[in-house]
């Protein structure tokens, strides 16, 4: 339990953590209220048992004399509302501190969903490479709200809880040591002798849980993306049936979670109402008048009343507990494993459009690039040397697998070199200079990610609404051929909805549109990565004329499929096993490359 306790104030902001100390605070006031409510039934039935009291006890006749009453029901009807009194004082700050607990979790969660979301787009690009985004995405939804809603607020429960039980117990233990003892023990007892038979089957469900609700979710991520192979395949069943065997589970691993954590419930009823049977008996048995014995019947059936809730809601927050600790090593690994803390993972992401653009006069340099991805037997690139001057073409080719990709994925700043250097005009781009690289990049990759939304926020991608510049859309989408599509075929223009993943669009008018966001900010350096390779020749070579266009007024780097892309290029750089074998214009390498002409012949 301390584990749990210690990794969740890990996850809490010091404000969090406050805020927390002033909720305890409020949880200790209500306690206190809820005791001083069951002690003052006691003594109200024993004055309505006994009305001479009133007179015979020096402190009830001072204060029926300074208060100036004038018969004894007077004085117990004004006894009876002060009861009531505090009956609803302590309902009332209960129901207030259920809200302050309510309005703190679901602040908390909308905060470690905030950290967590933050942790991840901070990570290097590796990082993406290397998980799946439908156990990411569950991790954010999914499991932060098993860390907020079944492990913090049952914690808060539980120390609520024991603040009652303590508060009344003290009581009970000056009326009488040994009843009061006996009824706590016993309840308390029965609570945990259940816990310990079932704490170890919940520790497996929390398990189980966590793996296959990331199921789930890549289930029907995977689903939805491929519907278009499955259905022409037919295979839909196999994705519903892997879903549903994950959530048959889930559900019964829920449904023996709430049967385990309601389960007592019953059973400590009896045992509490027939312990007052017992007390009464015990003091019957010991000579006691009925007038003695019922103000204190009813004072510990009471304190039975308000004891049972709260033992029953810490039995059900320590099974939650037990259950969803799987979800909180998980969270904790996620934002507190990292070099980066959540607050300053949101400062870099925020920090990141604020670069200054870097200035690019010269030259790009690779210079002995050296990069391994993990787990990889072989370097991808093994001593690279490129040199792109300022406003050439350069055409990447070479086999499969020969570091094209991973070439551009270093020039663009999304992969770190083991060893080698990376030289704007001479000076090495350092991770502080990064981003300042990045903001006069403009990337077009093979496959468009195209959003469910307007064309115009697909042009202006990631840019807030009110931040758009129109004229800069229009321009992008003149530049890269898509302005007359736009003009002539679509009702709403620029403000057309084009359907999730860009599906009412052809291949190339997607690329156009990957084209044009990449010309949206007017980079200085264009960067394609087979961005043509999926379209038939005429498409390609409408799409490769706005691309010409560009020649001499933008630096462009383009890999290419098809070598017929890169005839036009300054330099071409022919690679093989993360190293560049050969470079030069495109006759140069159909004279001097076997390999060249083996693919150019391969391409007509």
């Amino acid at each position: 339990m301390l584990t749990v306790i210690r990794k969740l104030l890990d996850l809490l902001s010091p404000k969090s953590r406050l805020q927390l100390g002033i909720l305890m605070g409020i949880l200790i006031f209500t306690a206190v209220i809820e005791a001083a409510s069951v002690a003052s039934l006691m003594p109200f039935i024993a004055l309505v048992m006994s009305p001479e009291t009133i007179h015979e006890n020096q402190r009830l006749a001072a204060i029926y004399s300074r208060l100036g009453f004038q018969s004894d029901a007077s004085f117990l009807t004004a006894a009876g509302l002060a009861v009531l009194f505090l009956l609803l004082a302590a309902n009332g700050l209960r129901a207030f501190s259920s809200w302050a607990t309510m309005r703190y979790q679901y602040r908390e969660l909308y905060q470690l969903r905030r950290f967590l979301l933050a942790s991840y787009m901070a990570k290097p690009y590796s990082f993406f490479l290397a998980r799946n985004s439908s156990e990411l995405s569950s991790a954010i939804v999914n499991e932060t709200s098993g860390v907020i809603d079944a492990l913090l607020r049952p914690l808060i429960d539980v120390a609520a809880g024991s603040l009652v039980v303590l508060s009344i117990m003290v009581f009970l233990v000056v009326v009488d040591p040994v009843a009061a003892l006996v009824i706590v023990t016993v309840l308390a007892g029965s609570y945990v002798i259940i816990y310990q038979l079932v704490k170890r089957k919940l520790a497996v469900l929390g398990e189980e849980q966590v793996k296959d609700a990331a199921i789930m979710f890549r289930s029907v991520y995977e689903a939805m993306i491929g519907i278009k192979d499955l259905k022409v395949l037919g295979r839909e069943s196999t994705f519903l049936d892997r879903f549903l065997a994950a959530a048959r589970r889930l559900s019964h691993n829920f449904a023996y979670l709430n049967i385990a954590s309601q389960a007592p419930r019953q059973f400590l009823e009896v045992v509490a109402f027939g312990g007052v049977l017992l007390v009464i008996l015990f003091y019957i048995n010991q000579g006691r008048e009925a007038a003695n014995v019922i103000p204190v019947v009813g004072m510990y059936a009471f304190a039975g009343y308000r004891l049972l809730p709260s033992f029953h809601m810490m039995f059900g927050a320590a099974a939650r507990i037990r259950s969803n600790v799987a979800k909180l090593h998980l969270i904790h690994e996620e934002i507190c494993g990292g070099t980066v803390g959540s607050a300053d993972a949101e400062s870099m992401l925020r920090s990141h459009p604020q670069a200054k653009p870097a200035r690019f006069r010269e030259s790009l340099e690779l210079r002995n690039v050296v990069f391994r991805y993990d787990g990889a037997r072989q370097a991808s690139l093994s001593g690279l040397n490129l040199h792109i001057r300022v406003g050439s073409s350069v055409g990447l080719v070479g086999p499969t697998g020969c570091g094209k990709s991973t070439t551009v994925d270093v020039i663009l700043g999304l992969l770190r070199p083991a060893s080698g250097q990376i030289l704007l005009d001479g000076r090495e781009i350092t991770e502080e200079h990064r981003a300042g690289w990045q903001r006069i990049i403009g990337y077009v990759p093979q496959s468009i990610f195209i959003s469910d939304d307007t064309l115009c926020r697909n042009i202006a991608f990631g840019i807030p609404d009110d931040e758009i510049d129109m004229e800069r859309v229009q321009k992008a989408a003149a530049t890269a051929n898509l302005a007359g599509f736009i003009e002539s075929s679509l009702s709403d223009g620029y403000h057309t909805q084009i359907g999730e993943r860009g599906m009412r669009l052809s291949g190339g008018q997607r690329q156009r549109i990957g084209i044009a966001r990449a010309l949206y900010h007017d980079p200085s350096v264009l960067v394609l990565d087979e961005a043509t390779s999926a379209l038939d020749g005429v498409t390609e070579e409408s799409v490769m004329d706005a691309v010409h266009q560009l020649a001499g007024k933008k630096t462009i780097i383009m890999i290419a499929h098809r070598l017929t892309t890169v005839r036009n290029c300054d330099v071409i750089y022919q690679l093989d096993g993360g190293a560049v074998v050969a470079s030069g214009k495109y006759d140069d390498l159909m004279r001097d490359s076997s390999w060249f002409r083996s693919a150019a012949r391969g391409a007509a």
